[in-house]
C-alpha cells in the first residue's frame, strides 16, 4: 500500500495512461485515414484480422468432470487423518495464536476504522474455525462412515456446464464491421477525427503534467 501511496509511482503511472491514450489516439487516426485514402486495402487488413477463435473448444477440457471418489476410497484413511491432524492444527492455531492485528496488517486494513477491521478480522477467525470443524467431521465421517459421507456428496455435488449456461454468448456478431464496410468513408473520417480528439485531449493534459 506505501509503494502505491508514492508520488513517483502515481507521476509513472499517470504518464504510461496518457501515453497509452496517445498511441490510441494515433492508431485510430491512421485506421480513420486508411479508410478514406484505401478503402479497400484497409478492407483486406480488417479481413486478415478478424479471425474467430472458440473459447467453447479451447476450453472444453476444463469443462469434463473428473471423479476422484475411488482415488479417495482407496485412500480414505489416510486422507481423513490428514483432515482430522490439519483442521485440528489449524483450529488450535486459531484458538491459542491468532494475532488480529497481523491479520489486520497483512490485508492492508490499518486505515479502515479500527472497528470495522476487528470485526473482520473477528468474522474471518469465526468462518475458518467453522470451515475446519466441518474438515474434521468430513474426515471422521469418511473414516468410519463413507457410505453416509458419499450420500451428502450425491446431493451436494451436482455438475453444472459453463459451456451449456453460455452457450450461444461464443457466437460471432459483427455489426460494427459490416456497418464500417457499407460507409467506409464515413466511417474512416469519424475515425480520423476521433484520434485527433483523443491525441489533443491526452497531449494537453502531458503538457500539464
Amino acid at each position: 500500500m506505501e509503494i502505491l501511496d508514492s508520488h513517483t509511482i502515481r507521476l509513472w503511472t499517470a504518464q504510461f495512461v496518457i501515453v497509452l491514450f496517445l498511441v490510441g489516439g494515433l492508431f485510430v487516426f491512421a485506421v480513420g485515414a486508411g479508410l478514406i485514402v484505401w478503402d479497400a486495402g484497409m478492407q483486406r487488413i480488417f479481413a486478415a484480422l478478424n479471425r474467430w477463435v472458440s473459447t467453447r473448444r479451447a476450453l472444453r477440457p476444463l469443462d469434463v468432470p473428473h471423479d476422484t471418489t475411488r482415488i479417495m476410497h482407496r485412500y480414505r484413511r489416510w486422507l481423513a487423518a490428514f483432515f482430522v491432524v490439519g483442521a485440528c492444527y489449524s483450529m488450535y492455531g486459531l484458538g491459542i495464536s491468532y494475532n488480529e492485528r497481523g491479520f489486520i496488517s497483512i490485508l492492508g486494513m490499518q486505515a479502515w476504522p479500527s472497528y470495522f477491521a476487528a470485526w473482520l478480522a473477528e468474522s474471518a477467525r469465526w468462518i475458518l474455525l467453522l470451515g475446519n470443524a466441518i474438515a474434521i467431521a468430513a474426515g471422521i465421517m469418511l473414516a468410519f462412515s463413507p457410505d453416509k459421507l458419499a450420500a451428502l456428496e450425491s446431493k451436494g455435488g451436482k455438475w453444472f456446464s459453463d459451456r451449456q449456461i453460455a452457450k450461444g454468448a461464443d457466437t460471432m456478431n459483427d455489426p460494427l464491421d459490416k456497418l464500417v464496410s457499407a460507409h467506409p468513408r464515413a466511417a474512416g473520417w469519424f475515425f480520423a477525427l476521433a484520434g485527433v480528439v483523443m491525441m489533443g485531449d491526452f497531449g494537453v493534459m502531458w503538457y500539464r503534467l
